[in-house]
């Protein structure tokens, strides 16, 4: 499977305040830390990945899995989304 960098940056930004917005106020409204931020942050990935691929019709497991584990590494710093130049 292709990971689409596209789908990756969409999931990111949806809602325009982003995956990585929803974790922090999360987070801060929690008080959450160490693994339970993990936790929050994997929870709000899966479910913006969900939103995305089922508004797009191309939902599959095994592309949520991917863009889940590939939205949640970039939402905690450890993997980078590039656009390929048009």
């Amino acid at each position: 499977m292709t990971i689409d960098q596209t789908v990756v940056l969409a999931i990111m930004g949806i809602a325009g305040i982003g995956v990585l917005g929803f974790t922090q106020m999360i987070k801060q409204w929690l008080k959450a830390s160490g693994i339970a931020a993990k936790a929050i942050s994997l929870a709000v990935s899966a479910g913006a990945t969900a939103f995305v691929l089922v508004q797009s019709a191309t939902f599959s497991w095994v592309a949520f899995v991917v863009y889940t584990i590939v939205v949640f590494l970039e939402a905690n710093g450890l993997y980078r989304a590039k656009q390929k130049p048009a």
